[in-house]
């Protein structure tokens, strides 16, 4: 009897052991306990420093300037430079040189410089976990007072951020692109490390924008005021666009007063009523000075800003002995162009239906993005992969060209074999939120280069479209996005298989930063050249 009470009292505790659910634990929440633990081995004594925003770590390394303004809580955009790595110290992703140079990553294709990112109340193109550092206040301990104290991040401030997969990217992962890249590759759902350094910031990036290319400007040749519209006629405005494109006179030996005015070295608007968009029509092979600090003081600078040299190219050789050996190059190859009164009386571009453009496209800082110059890809990119053509301006009907705006309006006003320099702010250029950058390798000999270009752009246009918003393109420019006339250093080598031949074909295009302004040096030839 007293066996059948044990056995009747053990089923019943086994009935109703097996109706208990075990309890679920989210994803987040373990992760939040895989961190936490973490911490507890690696970082115990960041175990203070939690931000219930987010559910991450925050260590210290600089305080900054603290005299600076602090960007928390602001609407601005901020230069900052960071590098990510897995919790082992694997490198993710870097946007140092000399990190990528060290694990392999680096390309001569990439502009190693800080991000330059909006953080805003309503929205923000930053990594998720770098935005809530950098906006809200942190909880940091303090040591001596044995107390919570609030941190604000500033100019010149260094952290180290704890991330869960949750402010990285979630289920994708991450890894860099574009050059950006380090030696390992993020998988999903796995926190992260993010070191990151604040350059500086503003709240206006319009206008800081259109300061520094003024500056560029006036410390290369000047820059023209006087021939400004002083009204907004469309009159006055097509006056100008005609009047600079016209032919040298009514006279064979003559020339046109009104067009000499624009050849006197300095930096002219192209058109009256595009702020920011210069022409320098008496540009040759020389020189230019990078150094635009030299006006003034400008605290907000990042390293490099001014004049780029890092890197395999640019950090073992000077710009200007760069500058010497690609100005040799193009003077040999395109010779020096017309000048003078030769170049006032040559043939503008309106008197045949298309020109041959030769270009450098560059940076403020130097550092050249792409060229369709064998020569100078020799000398920046350390290769030529295949041979550079002049890409085809239709003079007479700008419906069949696909170029970025200021290529529309500046290369109208220029004459058949001269050199010239454009300079544009990014509004006329690629549009104020820039290109990502991309890397991209493909094993198939059944498609061209061409083919991979539009790929490649138009996936990273639509990614760089839902990264950044529709909102800030549309606020300044109507919707210019930029076009894509350029084409980034290829690299196919051919690898042989002892069977058939197969071809990799990687693509390194260069990012174009958010409110980039940009330098184009010239020369037009005629179509039969």
């Amino acid at each position: 009897m007293r066996y059948n009470i044990l056995l009747c009292a053990l089923l019943i505790g086994l009935l109703s052991t097996s109706c208990i659910k075990e309890p679920e634990i989210k994803f987040d929440d373990l992760e939040q306990r895989s961190l936490k633990a973490w911490i507890a081995k690696h970082k115990p004594e960041l175990k203070n420093n939690y931000q219930e925003s987010g559910g991450y770590y925050v260590e210290v390394l600089d305080s900054g300037v603290m005299d600076s303004t602090a960007v928390t809580g602001k609407d601005v955009w901020l230069w900052y430079d960071f590098t990510g790595r897995s919790l082992q110290g694997n490198i993710c992703e870097t946007r140092s040189a000399e990190l990528a140079q060290q694990v392999g990553s680096y390309t001569n294709y990439t502009h190693y410089v800080p991000a330059y990112r909006f953080s805003g109340k309503e929205s923000s193109s930053m990594l998720e976990g770098t935005y809530l550092a950098t906006f809200n206040e942190l909880n940091i301990w303090n040591e001596e007072s044995q107390s919570i104290e609030k941190f604000e991040v500033r100019y010149g401030t260094k952290l180290r951020l704890y991330l869960p997969s949750s402010l990285i990217n979630g289920k994708e992962g991450i890894t860099g692109d574009g050059g950006y890249e380090g030696d390992f590759i993020l998988d999903g759902n796995r926190p992260m490390i993010v070191e990151m350094k604040v350059y500086g910031h503003v709240s206006n990036p319009v206008a800081y924008e259109g300061n520094r290319v003024d500056a560029f400007a006036r410390i290369n040749g000047g820059l023209c005021t006087e021939h400004r519209s002083t009204t907004n006629s469309a009159t006055t405005s097509a006056y100008r666009r005609h009047t600079t494109r016209t032919d040298a006179g009514s006279g064979e030996n003559t020339t046109n007063d009104r067009a000499r005015e624009f050849y006197d070295g300095r930096w002219h608007q192209s058109v009256d009523t595009m702020a920011h968009l210069y022409v320098n029509y008496t540009y040759s092979p020389a020189t230019m000075s990078f150094d635009y600090r030299a006006i003034g003081s400008d605290t907000l600078m990042y390293p490099h800003e001014d004049i780029y040299d890092v890197g395999t190219i640019y950090g073992t050789q000077s710009i200007e002995q760069i500058d010497a050996r690609i100005n040799e190059a193009l003077v040999a190859r395109f010779g020096r162009g017309l000048e003078g009164e030769a170049l006032l009386k040559a043939d503008s571009l309106h008197k045949k239906s298309t020109a041959k453009i030769w270009y450098i496209g560059r940076f403020l800082d130097g550092f050249i993005f792409d060229t369709n110059i064998d020569e100078v890809r020799e000398i920046v990119f350390g290769e030529v992969n295949s041979k550079g053509s002049a890409l085809s301006f239709d003079t007479r009907d700008n419906d069949e060209n696909s170029y970025i705006p200021a290529w529309e309006h500046a290369i109208p006003t220029l004459r058949y074999g001269q050199w010239a320099a454009i300079m544009s702010v990014s509004t006329y250029a690629y549009g104020i939120s820039g290109q990502v950058g991309s890397s991209t390798t493909t094993e198939d000999s059944s498609q061209s280069d061409g083919y991979y270009d539009y790929l490649n752009y138009y996936n990273y246009m639509n990614y760089m479209n839902s990264y950044y918003g529709y909102g800030y393109g549309n606020m300044y420019n109507n919707g210019y996005y930029g076009y894509n006339p350029y084409y980034y250093g290829y690299n196919n080598p051919t690898i042989d298989t002892g069977e058939e031949e197969s071809v990799v074909t990687t693509t390194t295009s260069t990012e174009i930063p958010s409110f980039s302004p940009l330098l184009f040096q010239i020369f037009i030839a005629n179509d039969e050249e």
